[in-house]
């Protein structure tokens, strides 16, 4: 078996030297243009989108037209028709709006980075298979690359495509090895030793190594492949080792390492000096949808605009800011629109190619907020046999004592289905109070702190109008509470205001707003706060919901307790039907005589039970205000 693998391989490679007896390393053919090289079918036969073309050719330094009107520029959503424009004045269109570091149309030189900013389906992918194949072409033109550039004979001289992840990296090796593998003019110099992920070619000077080493032994024994393209996930091996003459970086402003961290500072970096080694004939191409403006990625993208209103930017980079509808012309509107809807919050990101704020406003249409208020009162009194929920933010700093009560309800809506229309039941959470005691309040008139017997008193009469089966509060200074409601046969617990805990129950209360299922009381205070919520970004899928620190609104202690409440009411009351809805966790986990409140009575005689503990807490406070 392994002489026959032997055989086969030495078979393969003599038809290889058959195919190639007439190439010399004195006759170098003429390199051609990088446009020539896609669209020309004896190399890759490839047509260009003529925003593809645009960008290559200056990426390229290759002079661009001026006199034909090909490329159809649209913008969304207004102009579906889409205008036509020469490169020049396209060119022009980009200098004017900001979105390249050109200084001017047709005055420039190639550039050693191409930084391109561009929304999901732009053609990444293909651009950077492209570019892998055109220098891999002019490396074997070269005929000796090594010794063109100074590098020991038979140095491997690599093409690094890094990816993301794992399998967007394997994405890019097969169309970079498509590519190839299809292009006639590859074919004498492809090595037949080839895996998912890297594709070995020969230059010519390994082929007349190879016909002069079968000449002697009669087969093959060295490898003579010395050029190596290869896509690699972002890890630290992607790196590390060989000579590296062009990396490119797919998806690069959100690189993540295997433990989580972000590695696109680290591999910048590192291949950086490699890459400058080769003067402009190396290339180092960052191609990612944009994420945050904080960053590697965002970083080199001020760095070639320049950072200063007079600072003309790095032009050794070529930067492009290009959305979905631009670089892709197949890309339909009624697509962009359906994206739109699906997740209106990172459309602009993720195919208009714009960055995202590290803080941003957390309702991208606050407006929203304001269609989920229906009623201009609280309720007064139950309207039916529910399940309440309250939650409370203890003050911190004597800033605000929230309290909000909700509870959930089932209603039907009418939808589409198969042509007909059918009612479909959903849950809604509705607000039925809403409360902050501040230390300026009348009842705390000469004390220096939020005395929250004010807001017991408040719960209790809640308690006695309302089926309360929960209460829930911040961690913070919580503890006695907490345990006075459970005392009293109430089910009450701490939350964890975590980092996940604060995602979770914002999460929930943007579905609960965007899919009109929350229904809200004119609270001004309240409202105010929720729309001026701002979500600030600390990781790749990590970010934390908090108030402005500046401006008209500073609080968020309204909103704290209406996202947990709403979380609660929808997690704790998701088995109930009907009107009645009841938790989940049970009450007998807090209450060690095991039986529930049933009614106001029974909530009486368990208060009378245990008035001492209350006289006990009301005796325990005074003492810490003295």
């Amino acid at each position: 078996m392994r002489q026959s693998k032997i055989d086969s391989e030495t078979f393969i490679e003599t038809i290889l030297l058959e195919q190639t007896r007439d190439i010399l390393i004195e006759d170098l053919e003429q390199e051609v243009d990088i446009v020539t090289f896609c669209e020309h079918p004896y190399y890759l036969d490839q047509p260009l989108h003529t925003v593809e073309r645009f960008v290559l050719k200056v990426y390229y330094g290759l002079p661009l037209d001026g006199k034909t009107k090909d490329l159809l520029i649209r913008s969304y959503p207004f102009d579906e028709e889409g205008k036509l424009f020469t490169e020049v004045e396209y060119a022009e269109y980009l200098i004017k709006q900001k979105r390249t570091n050109l200084l001017k149309a047709n005055d420039y030189e190639a550039a050693l980075e191409l930084i391109l900013v561009c929304g999901r389906r732009s053609g990444k992918t293909f651009i950077a298979s492209v570019v892998s194949s055109y220098e891999a072409y002019k490396l074997i033109v070269k005929g000796n690359p090594q010794k063109y550039y100074g590098l020991p004979q038979g140095e491997e001289i690599r093409i690094t495509n890094i990816a993301n992840a794992v399998d967007q990296a394997l994405i890019l090796a097969k169309a970079t090895q498509n590519r190839i593998l299809n292009s006639k003019w590859f074919i004498p110099y492809i090595d037949v030793d080839k895996t998912q992920n890297e594709i070995r070619l020969r230059t010519k000077k390994d082929l007349e190594l190879l016909k002069e080493e079968i000449r002697i032994h009669g087969k093959q024994i060295d490898r003579h492949s010395s050029i190596l393209i290869s896509s690699l996930p972002c890890t630290a091996r992607s790196a590390r080792g060989g000579t590296v003459i062009v990396a490119i970086l797919d998806e690069f402003a959100h690189f993540v390492d295997n433990n989580g961290n972000r590695s696109g500072s680290t591999i910048y970096e590192a291949l950086t000096p490699s890459i400058a080694n080769f003067g402009l004939d190396g290339k180092i191409l960052c191609l990612s949808s944009p994420y945050t403006k904080s960053g590697i990625f965002f970083d080199i993208y001020l760095d070639s605009l320049g950072r200063l209103d007079d600072d003309e930017g790095d032009q050794n980079k070529r930067m492009f800011q290009l959305p979905t509808w631009e670089m892709n012309e197949t890309i339909t509107f009624g697509y962009l629109d359906s994206e739109k809807r699906r997740n209106a919050e990172s459309f602009d990101r993720e195919l208009g190619a714009s960055f995202a704020t590290v803080i941003s406003g957390f309702f991208r249409y606050p407006e929203r907020v304001d269609r989920c208020v229906i009623s201009e009162h609280e309720t007064k009194s139950p309207t039916g046999q529910f399940s309440y929920y309250i939650a409370v933010d203890p003050s911190a700093n004597n800033h605000g004592y929230a309290m909000a009560m909700v509870h959930p309800e089932q209603r039907y809506k009418d939808v589409e289905s198969k042509g007909r229309i059918i009612q479909k039941r959903e849950t809604i959470v509705k607000l039925d109070r809403w409360m902050v005691w501040e230390l300026t309040d009348p009842e705390f008139e000469g004390l220096e702190y939020i005395d929250e017997n004010v807001v017991h008193e408040y719960i209790e009469k809640l308690i006695q109008k309302f089926k309360i089966v929960k209460i829930v509060y911040d961690q913070f200074d919580s503890t006695a509470a907490v345990l006075k409601w459970r005392k009293m046969g109430i089910n009450s617990m701490k939350t964890p205001f975590s980092r996940g805990y604060n995602m979770k129950i914002y999460n929930t209360l943007k579905t609960l707003v965007y899919e009109s299922r929350l229904e809200l009381f004119n609270n001004e205070r309240g409202i105010k706060e929720v729309k001026s919520l701002q979500e600030k970004k600390v990781g790749k899928r990590q970010f934390v919901i908090q108030a402005p620190k500046m401006g008209e609104v500073v609080t968020d202690d309204m909103a704290d307790v209406l996202a947990n409440a709403a979380y609660i009411a929808l997690t704790d009351g998701s088995r109930g039907s009907g009107s009645s809805i009841t938790g989940t966790d049970g009450i007998n986990k807090y209450n060690s005589s095991g039986n529930t409140i049933k009614s106001f009575h029974a909530y009486k005689r368990r208060k009378k039970q245990h008035k001492h503990i209350s006289n006990l807490d009301k005796a325990h406070s005074l003492r810490l205000t003295r």
